[in-house]
Protein backbone atom coordinates (compact mmCIF):
# COMPACT_ATOMS: atom_id res chain seq x y z
CA UNK A 1 0.00 0.00 0.00
CA UNK A 2 1.39 3.40 -0.97
CA UNK A 3 1.45 6.45 1.29
CA UNK A 4 -1.34 7.97 -0.82
CA UNK A 5 -3.45 4.83 -0.30
CA UNK A 6 -2.78 4.93 3.44
CA UNK A 7 -3.83 8.59 3.53
CA UNK A 8 -7.06 7.81 1.67
CA UNK A 9 -7.81 4.94 4.03
CA UNK A 10 -7.13 7.13 7.07
CA UNK A 11 -9.29 9.87 5.54
CA UNK A 12 -12.17 7.41 5.16
CA UNK A 13 -11.83 6.39 8.82
CA UNK A 14 -11.66 10.02 9.91
CA UNK A 15 -14.76 10.80 7.85
CA UNK A 16 -16.63 8.04 9.68
CA UNK A 17 -15.52 9.49 13.01
CA UNK A 18 -16.56 12.98 11.92
CA UNK A 19 -19.98 11.64 10.97
CA UNK A 20 -20.38 9.92 14.33
CA UNK A 21 -19.41 12.73 16.71
CA UNK A 22 -20.91 11.94 20.13
CA UNK A 23 -24.27 13.59 20.75
CA UNK A 24 -24.43 12.43 24.37
CA UNK A 25 -22.00 11.69 27.16
CA UNK A 26 -22.86 8.01 26.82
CA UNK A 27 -21.66 8.00 23.19
CA UNK A 28 -18.20 9.39 23.99
CA UNK A 29 -16.80 6.03 25.15
CA UNK A 30 -17.91 4.21 21.99
CA UNK A 31 -16.46 7.01 19.85
CA UNK A 32 -13.12 6.67 21.66
CA UNK A 33 -13.10 2.93 20.95
CA UNK A 34 -13.35 3.64 17.21
CA UNK A 35 -10.74 6.40 17.49
CA UNK A 36 -8.32 4.02 19.23
CA UNK A 37 -8.57 1.62 16.29
CA UNK A 38 -7.58 4.41 13.89
CA UNK A 39 -4.74 5.51 16.19
CA UNK A 40 -3.29 1.99 16.14
CA UNK A 41 -3.55 1.91 12.35
CA UNK A 42 -1.83 5.27 11.98
CA UNK A 43 0.92 4.30 14.41
CA UNK A 44 1.64 1.12 12.46
CA UNK A 45 1.68 2.85 9.07
CA UNK A 46 3.94 0.90 6.71
CA UNK A 47 4.70 4.00 4.64
CA UNK A 48 5.07 6.27 7.63
CA UNK A 49 2.50 8.82 6.51
CA UNK A 50 2.91 12.25 8.03
CA UNK A 51 0.01 12.54 10.46
CA UNK A 52 -0.61 16.18 11.42
CA UNK A 53 -0.48 16.82 15.16
CA UNK A 54 -4.06 18.09 14.99
CA UNK A 55 -5.29 14.60 14.08
CA UNK A 56 -3.84 13.13 17.28
CA UNK A 57 -5.61 15.86 19.27
CA UNK A 58 -8.86 15.18 17.42
CA UNK A 59 -8.65 11.49 18.28
CA UNK A 60 -8.10 12.35 21.96
CA UNK A 61 -10.51 15.28 22.43
CA UNK A 62 -14.07 13.95 21.97
CA UNK A 63 -14.96 14.72 25.57
CA UNK A 64 -13.74 18.31 25.18
CA UNK A 65 -15.63 18.77 21.89
CA UNK A 66 -18.76 17.42 23.56
CA UNK A 67 -18.51 20.06 26.30
CA UNK A 68 -17.27 22.99 24.18
CA UNK A 69 -19.15 23.65 20.95
CA UNK A 70 -16.79 26.38 19.77
CA UNK A 71 -13.76 24.14 20.25
CA UNK A 72 -15.62 21.34 18.49
CA UNK A 73 -16.47 23.49 15.49
CA UNK A 74 -12.90 24.74 15.05
CA UNK A 75 -11.35 21.31 15.45
CA UNK A 76 -13.84 19.58 13.16
CA UNK A 77 -13.33 22.16 10.40
CA UNK A 78 -9.56 21.68 10.61
CA UNK A 79 -9.89 17.88 10.46
CA UNK A 80 -12.27 18.12 7.50
CA UNK A 81 -9.61 20.13 5.65
CA UNK A 82 -7.01 17.43 6.31
CA UNK A 83 -9.45 14.74 5.16
CA UNK A 84 -9.93 16.66 1.91
CA UNK A 85 -6.16 17.05 1.47
CA UNK A 86 -5.73 13.32 1.94
CA UNK A 87 -8.22 12.70 -0.84
CA UNK A 88 -11.05 11.50 1.33
CA UNK A 89 -13.54 14.29 0.78
CA UNK A 90 -16.21 15.11 3.32
CA UNK A 91 -19.80 14.09 2.84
Amino acid sequence: MSAADEEKSAAACLRMLLESEPASAEQVSAWYTRAEALKRTLQSSVCGIDVPHLIWHYLDDADIRFRDGSYAQDQILAVEKIVEEWGGGVS
